[in-house]
């Protein structure tokens, strides 16, 4: 067997092993507790969220292992600049990074996905639905303090 034919054989793993340790790697920094599946009534509404929360959410939910603060590549969407900035999708449409976008890619987060980043990744350690509306503001409410 060639050279090439081997490294053509090897590459495939490799990726698929690449992957894995990113999904791994994403949400590694705690344990989220499941939610009901069904919910009875309207959901309420999000309050303005605490800043200090989110931050501290933004660990203990594992966010840091896919979102960096300073600019830098990683398997998620930086939170540098986030708000307010325009975002475009993978479906070619631009959006505007404001406070329902957030909220929506964090309790759903495959229903819009940022052109360059992977359908699946998030979702894979954070399900629809399972940070709460209050955590998901306060979360908000950090990512606005990250200029």
């Amino acid at each position: 067997m060639s050279r090439l034919a081997r490294v053509r054989r090897v590459v495939p793993f490799l990726l698929a092993a690449l992957l894995l340790f990113v999904v791994a790697a994403c949400g590694s920094e705690g344990i989220v507790s499941p939610t009901a599946k069904h919910v009875v009534g309207p959901l309420p509404k999000p309050g303005k969220g605490n800043a200090a929360e989110g931050k501290k959410l933004y660990t203990s939910l594992g966010c840091i292992g896919c979102h960096t603060l300073n600019g830098a590549k990683s398997a998620g969407p930086t939170f540098k600049g986030l708000a307010g900035s325009q975002v475009k999708l993978d479906n070619g449409q631009t959006v505007t990074a404001d406070d329902a976008y957030l909220l929506e890619s964090i309790t759903d987060p495959d229903k819009q996905i940022v052109a360059g980043f992977q359908k699946g990744v998030m979702s894979a350690v954070i399900k629809p639905g399972q940070v709460s509306q209050t955590d998901a503001a306060s979360l908000v409410a950090f990512i606005k303090t990250v200029k």
